[in-house]
Parts: structure tokens; C-alpha cells; sequence
């Protein structure tokens, strides 16, 4: 038996090279960094910090996801491992810990941590991180708003949009529906009720997702289970009387005409009540039904719940200044109020007095700024600056919002708004620019175009 010599290997690339060197260096690297959170904010803060950096970082993902093309995974357009990057190969991080943060010692400056793995005696293991400086980006959870059975039902029939293994499940579930329909005992009424989807919330996410699941139906299913298309349903539900709240009146105007000619029935001012589980005699399956505030009830096979979010239970349980609704408060240069040597960044947190939407470009730009602070530089207070909203509408169809392009406390300068095939070329140009790894930006284009010639993969593994 032969033993590996890692010594004697040189690395194959750059960027190996840089992950060797990290591991093999010694000395003092200085102040011990430590970031919650893998999201938007931690990957870009740790992507930026010198390779030199002591930086550990903890997360129960041991990857960053390119969250914008999600909705497209879910149906195949994309496939998952081409919008993830590994944390690991981040030539600043020291340490990765794939565990969960339980809890925090200001004083001492230690993280109390627990791992997520599965133990034979049902007993995670914990362990303890000391800091010098701590960057809090555990990003936030997806909010039920106490919806019944929802939260119980999560990963059966009711599945979440945030992470990978919720748009693989989403996958999964959306080709089994297809799957028990087109068996010959299943009843036609039986077939509506497992062909009806319900896309919860009228957000970017949302009609994404609704616009990515119309092309998956009517461009790849449709070739395979002609018989069920009559039997499809998809229905978008949003509590406000709009979509795209963040996007202006004549562009949301023009989403709600297109979902009307796709036939995606959009119930505006209607909440989910509930979500309740039954069974008829006429049913092969367990059924579920969505009970609306417009008093009417929908069966469906599959439900996507994108409908807000909420504090995740590590920021709920901490006893630091926060704003009414959970986010941590910070000031201007992203300091948590009252304490020392602890940052706060991206949906998890909020600067005092002056609000920031809950978006990726909010905390990719914290992240730059943070890391250029944490690396020695003298900054002045953080300002966000707006690039504009943007949306993919799926059949070569978007939407572009450059009014709101600027700083939203100060300088703002009004781009054009566009739609139709000119928005969808720049959100899918954009998107794919903000790569981060060669290896992605060249699996991107490839998917895109296997999609559009040979269609999607419809295999269920």
C-alpha cells in the first residue's frame, strides 16, 4: 500500500496553489477573524481579505450560492454545482467549521458552536471559537408568518427557495407529480390536484421561479406528458396589491399582462390561511389544499413558499440592540451598537437610522467594504449605492429598473427601465460577469445552451 505524499505533488492550478500555500505557511497570521455565514456578505468578505488573514468561518454550508439563478436549478435550466463556489477554496480562509453557531460570549469573545452531523449517540459534538473580531452574516430564514402546517410540511408538498437543497427537492417533486399523473389509475380530478402548483409571494424569487416553471411545462414537459397539460395549474400568491413591490408601476404592469398570456393565475390582496392535509376516497395520495383569505380553497401537489423572511433562531436569541422586526442595529460603518470588535452585514442586519432593502448587492457591497476596514484601511461610512432591480421572465423575456440606481441617502441617477428580450440579455449578461470561479463562467453558458437546444433534464434521482 502506497501513502500519499501531498509534499511532493505540485498543485495543479493558481488557485491551488494559493490553498497549498495557506496550509503550509506558518507564523503569526495577526487577529483572529471569525464570520458567521457563507451568504452574499461572508463570501464576498471573505473573498476580499488578504490571503494572509487569520480568518475562520463557520456555516452549516460549506458553499456560497449564486442565489439570483436558483429558480433556475429548480426546473433544470441550470444545473446546481455551475452557481455554488466551495468556501474552502478561498485562499484567505484559515479554517472552515461546518457546524452551527449556538450562541456567543461577548466578553470572553468566544462562539459557542455545535456540528450538524448525525451522531451514534444522538449527541452533537460542541466546541468553542475565540475571536479578536467577529463579522455576524447569518443572513436570514424564510418566514411562514406562523401559517399553519406550513413549517410541518416543509420538504413534502410545501418547499422554501433558499438554498440548493431546497431547489433540488423542488425538482424532484415537480417531476414526481408528472410521474404518479401520467399512471393509468390516476383519476383525472386526482391529476388537477397533483398538477396544481401555488407559488407563494410576489417577490423577484417568485415570479422567477413562476416564469422558470411555465418554460420547464410548455417547453420540455409538454413534448413528454401531452395528455397532463390540461391538467396544469400554476398559481402566484401575494398578500400586497402588486408584484415586484421594488420594481416601478408600468414594469410590474407589464409581468402581470405576461403571466395573464401564460395562463399563471395571480391572486392579488389574498393570504394563505392555512395549509391543510386530507384524504378522499377518490384519491390514491394524501391530499393538501390552501386555504385563502378570499375564502376559497386550492388543492395542489406543490407548493413554493417564498413570502418573506425572518431572523434566523441565532439572531433571535442574542441580547444585542435590534429593530423592531429582529435585524441587528449597526452604525455607519457596520459596528454592532454597544460592542466592540463585532461587524454585522447583509439581511441579518440593518444600519441605525438609515434602512437598506434585504438584497445581495446590499450585502456583496458590505462585504468588499468590510474586509478593505478589517485589512487596515481607513474607511468613511459605508453607502450603499443601487445598481438597479432586474428580473428573468423565462421565453427571452425580463425586466430592468434603473430608476432607482444611485444612494438612496444621497446622490440618485435614473437609467432607463427596459423589459422584453434587450432586459433578459442584460440580466442573464450581468449575472453571469458576477461569477466568481472560470469554472462556472464557462458551465453557465454550457447549460443555457444545452437547455435551449436538447431541453432539460427531466431524470429524478
Amino acid at each position: 500500500m502506497h501513502s500519499l505524499r501531498l509534499a511532493h505533488r505540485p498543485p495543479h492550478n493558481y488557485r491551488r496553489l494559493l490553498v497549498f500555500q495557506r496550509f503550509t505557511s506558518s507564523g503569526d497570521k495577526g487577529e483572529r477573524i471569525v464570520v458567521l455565514g457563507t451568504g452574499w456578505g461572508g463570501f464576498n468578505l471573505a473573498q476580499n481579505l488578504p490571503t494572509n488573514t487569520n480568518l475562520s468561518v463557520i456555516s452549516p454550508s460549506n458553499h456560497f450560492v449564486f442565489t439570483p439563478l436558483l429558480p433556475s436549478t429548480a426546473v433544470g435550466t441550470l444545473e446546481f454545482r455551475a452557481i455554488q463556489e466551495c468556501v474552502r477554496t478561498l485562499p484567505s480562509v484559515s479554517n472552515f467549521y461546518q457546524a452551527k453557531a449556538i450562541s456567543i460570549d461577548f466578553e470572553e469573545k468566544t462562539i459557542l458552536c455545535r456540528d450538524i452531523w448525525d451522531h451514534t449517540d444522538a449527541k452533537p459534538s460542541t466546541f468553542t471559537v475565540p475571536y479578536d473580531s467577529l463579522v455576524l452574516s447569518m443572513g436570514v430564514k424564510t418566514n411562514t408568518f406562523s401559517t399553519p402546517n406550513v413549517s410541518s410540511r416543509e420538504g413534502k408538498e410545501v418547499f422554501f427557495l433558499k438554498h440548493l437543497h431546497h431547489a433540488r427537492s423542488i425538482r424532484n417533486r415537480t417531476l414526481e407529480m408528472f410521474e404518479i399523473a401520467a399512471l393509468p389509475s390516476t383519476s383525472d380530478r386526482e391529476k388537477r390536484r397533483l398538477l396544481s402548483f401555488i407559488i407563494v409571494g410576489g417577490g423577484p424569487t417568485s415570479c422567477e421561479y413562476a416564469s422558470e416553471l411555465h418554460d420547464f411545462i410548455t417547453r420540455d414537459l409538454a413534448t413528454l406528458y401531452p395528455d397532463l397539460l390540461p391538467y396544469v395549474r400554476v398559481t402566484l400568491v401575494e398578500a400586497s396589491n402588486h408584484l415586484l413591490g421594488p420594481f416601478e408601476s408600468s414594469l410590474r404592469t407589464y409581468v402581470l399582462g405576461l403571466f395573464k398570456s401564460r395562463d399563471i393565475s395571480v391572486k392579488l390582496d389574498t393570504s394563505v390561511l392555512s395549509v391543510e392535509i386530507f384524504t378522499d376516497p377518490s384519491y390514491g395520495f394524501e391530499a393538501s389544499k390552501a386555504v385563502l383569505s378570499s375564502g376559497e380553497s386550492l388543492e395542489f401537489g406543490t407548493m413554493v413558499w417564498s413570502a418573506g423572511l425572518s431572523p434566523v433562531r441565532l439572531t433571535s436569541t442574542l441580547s444585542i440592540p435590534k429593530t423592531p422586526s429582529g435585524r441587528i442595529l449597526t452604525d455607519d460603518n457596520l459596528v454592532v451598537k454597544n460592542l466592540k470588535d463585532v461587524y454585522a452585514i447583509g439581511d441579518c442586519a440593518e444600519i441605525e437610522g438609515k434602512p437598506l432593502p434585504q438584497l445581495a448587492q446590499v450585502a456583496q457591497q458590505q462585504g468588499k467594504y468590510l474586509a478593505k476596514s478589517l485589512a487596515g484601511r481607513k474607511m468613511d461610512e459605508f453607502k450603499f449605492f443601487s445598481l438597479g432591480s432586474m428580473a428573468s421572465l423565462g421565453d427571452s423575456k425580463g425586466i430592468y429598473d434603473g430608476s432607482n440606481v444611485g444612494d438612496p441617502y444621497g446622490y440618485s441617477g435614473m437609467l432607463p427601465r427596459i423589459k422584453a428580450v434587450l432586459a433578459w440579455m442584460a440580466w442573464r449578461s450581468a449575472y453571469w460577469g458576477k461569477q466568481v470561479s472560470l469554472a462556472n463562467k464557462f458551465l453557465i453558458p454550457v447549460y443555457w445552451f444545452k437547455s435551449w437546444v436538447f431541453g432539460r433534464d427531466i431524470s429524478k434521482f
